[in-house]
């Protein structure tokens, strides 16, 4: 099999497991597996940022999400 047409299927596969499988046909170790070997066939550059950047960023997003929340509230009480 060609590294494309594998790529492809285990893709397919992924997407099964992620998006059709009921709880009882999900099987977490495939999906490690099938990940790992994604990884090995196409890798992944490292991200940019670090984990710390990252969760910076999280945090700073929930923040705003709270701030907005708190917003939409005080002008639901309005009407």
């Amino acid at each position: 099999m060609n590294k494309e047409k594998e790529i492809d299927m285990l893709k397919e596969k992924l997407n099964y497991y992620t998006l059709v499988a009921t709880d009882e046909e999900f099987d977490a170790e495939e999906v490690i597996k099938i990940v790992k070997r994604l990884e090995e066939l196409e890798p992944t550059e490292a991200p940019e940022k670090s984990v710390d950047e990252f969760l910076d960023d999280f945090w700073k997003y929930c923040e705003e999400r709270e701030r907005e929340e708190k917003i939409l509230e005080e002008f639901r009480k309005q009407k």
